[in-house]
Formats: structure tokens, sequence, C-alpha cells
């Protein structure tokens, strides 16, 4: 008798132990993407990292040096969109180290990141990075400012571009991003309300000088393409968006002009492929709502609060759509949201990052 509860006992255990290793393992399988975060702090910049369930929800799973220093002077330190972006297949990180001058490369792994690469950023203060493909471009903007371009190797390596710099003048300036078909570089000057647009070859080179053009609104600053290939951007003076269509001579041809959504400092925007765009407005505590029509390219906002935080900054959007994510370094925490089939959005709370109020830039995949 004694044998068989002895056993009895030893088989209720194992299956326990079974079905723990089964819940773990369920438990990770349902770890379906990350959210990236940069502290940019002097003493030596970060990448928090998170991971996401499919639910949307966010998980601390620590952080990786990147290797240079950030830029610890005060909120929004950076002035820009685009410091930490993902390749388009979602393989590499790139973060920009503005203390130091420098760009850092990851390696994307399903249990985090790999440190593969760090370089010089071919100027001062670099402050936004773009990768299309096997080509990318970095904007330094303090000193003298330029955008200068590199390869990305096959094992994440920053190959400089032989005659990549292209100067950009007087200014302050916001971001560089590619349009979907690497074709063309576009720089946003905050300061005289420009967009500078470079025709870029298969060399990876772009035109010696710009094509400048007004911004419609005051103070132009992050930008995205949505799938059309209109040229969306977010101005900070105006608390708008504006749409573009770039015209084979590189000009602009608005296509709605300053659309306002009522806030106060509207500098970020993220879209996704429904034709659903958002902005951050940190000088309300809000995140605003817009649609984009298909094909066409014309805004219209959808709600001017369409989300609250205490002071989003940077956010990023997960390639299904579905959620939006913002970086909110007031409360030292990451803003979670779910995106509605109507482009409203459903707060999910906030996971806690531990960030300064230094920190800027975020992905999300």
């Amino acid at each position: 008798m004694k044998k068989k509860v002895l056993v009895a006992v030893i088989t209720a255990a194992m299956l326990l132990i079974s079905a723990a290793t089964v819940f773990a393992g369920g438990a990770r399988d349902e770890i379906v993407g990350a959210v990236y975060a940069m502290t940019n702090a002097a003493s030596g910049n970060e990448v928090v990292i998170f991971d996401r369930s499919d639910d949307g929800m966010l998980t601390s799973a620590g952080s990786i040096a990147t290797g240079g220093t950030g830029s610890s002077i005060g909120i929004d330190t950076l002035g820009s969109q685009g410091s930490l972006v993902l390749s388009e297949d979602n393989s590499w990180l790139l973060a920009v180290n503005a203390g130091s001058n420098e760009v850092s490369v990851f390696k994307v792994l399903r249990e985090g990141l790999n440190l593969v690469d760090k370089v010089n950023s071919g100027g001062m203060f670099p402050v936004s990075v773009t990768v299309f493909h096997n080509f990318v471009y970095v904007l330094n903007s303090g000193g003298s400012p330029n955008i200068t371009g590199f390869r990305l190797s096959l094992t994440g390596k920053l190959i400089p571009l032989t005659r990549s710099t292209r100067s950009l003048g007087a200014g302050a300036f916001a971001q560089v991003g590619f349009d979907l078909e690497g074709e063309k570089l576009v720089v946003t000057d905050k300061t005289d309300s420009m967009i500078l647009v470079y025709s870029v070859g298969h060399d990876g080179l772009p035109g010696k000088t710009p094509v400048t053009s007004p911004s419609n609104g005051v103070t132009p600053f992050g930008f995205i393409f949505d799938q059309w290939g209109h040229l969306l951007v977010v101005e900070a003076g105006t608390n708008a968006v504006s749409s573009y269509k770039i015209l084979p001579d590189d000009t602009l041809q608005v296509i709605s002009g300053s659309v306002p959504n009522g806030q106060i400092a509207a500098c970020w925007i993220a879209g996704n492929g429904r034709g659903e765009v958002f902005t951050d407005n940190p000088g309300t505590h809000s995140i605003s709502a817009y649609i984009d029509m298909p094909v066409v390219g014309t805004l219209a906002l959808l709600d001017g609060v369409a989300g609250t935080g205490n002071t989003p900054l940077d956010l990023s959007i997960t390639g299904n759509g579905r959620f939006l994510y913002s970086l909110d370094p007031n409360n030292g925490s990451v803003d979670m949201f779910q995106i509605g089939c109507d482009g409203s959005l459903t707060n999910l709370g906030t996971v806690p990052g531990g960030f300064s109020i230094f920190a800027q830039g975020i992905a999300a995949r």
C-alpha cells in the first residue's frame, strides 16, 4: 500500500512538472514581437527591451548598452524623429549616440539584441537614422549639419559610403528618411520651415544638392510615407499634418495642407497600412488620430485626443498595425494602446522602463 501511495505521489509530481513546462513554453510562444526604446543617457546610452505578447501587452526584458553616449540635456534633447529604427525586415536595429557622434547596429534576435557594430556618424550630434535595404543615412544636426551614408553589410557592419556626405547648411533639422522605393531622401528643416528632397542613385548616392520646397505649415518635424508613397509631415508650429506628392522634379505638391489637431507641440507621427495616422502632442499630453484616404492621400482628423499620456514623445506602430506605443519619459514608461478598426485607441496602460526625461527613440515590431 505504501509503495502504491509513493508511486502515485511521484506520478502526480511528474505531471505537475510536465504541466509547468508546457505552460512555460506556451508563455514564451505568446511572445510575438518586441518594442525597443532608448535611454539617450550621457553616462552611457542603452536600448531598453520589452517583449510583446499577441494581446499587445509589454513586459520588461532587460537592456543593452549601445557602446556610445547620449545627450542628457533635457526633455526632447535630440529634437528629432527616427533616432532608433528597425530595418524593413526587422533584422537590424540602429541607434544614434548623439553624445559620442556614433551609430550603433544591433542584430535582432528572438531572445533580445546583440551589438554588432558601432561607427562614427560622419558628423556631430547625430539625431536621426534611416535604412533602405543595405543603405543607411544618418542626419548629423550639430556643428556643420550634414547627412552621411553607409552600406549595411550582411553581418551588420556599417561601411562608410564614399562621397555620400551632403552639407545641409544652416538650420535645425529633425529627420532624414528614405521613401518606399529608396529613390528619395527627405530631410525636414524646422528653423526655415523647409523640406529637402534628394534623388538617390542606384549606387546609393544622393544628388549633389537637394530640391527645397516650403513646408505648408510652420516647423515641419517628423514624417512618414504612406503605402501609396505620399509624404505625411507633422508640423510642430502649426500643430497639424500636411500630405504631399513628390513630383518627378522632386518638388512637393500639397495634397492636404496643414490639417490641425487642436493640440500643442505636435512633433512625432506614425501610421499603419490601413491609413490610420497618429501624432504625439506632449504640450497637451495627447495623441491625435487622423485618417489617410486610400490612393489619394487626403487627410482628415478623426480625434484630436484619441489617447493621453504624461508627456508622450516618440511613437511607433507594430507591423500588423494593431498596436501603438509611445515613449513617455516624464513618467519613465512606455504607453500602450490598441488601434481599433475605426482608428480609435484603447489604452492598455503603461509599462515601466526606468527612463529619465532624456529618453528618446522607440521602435516596435
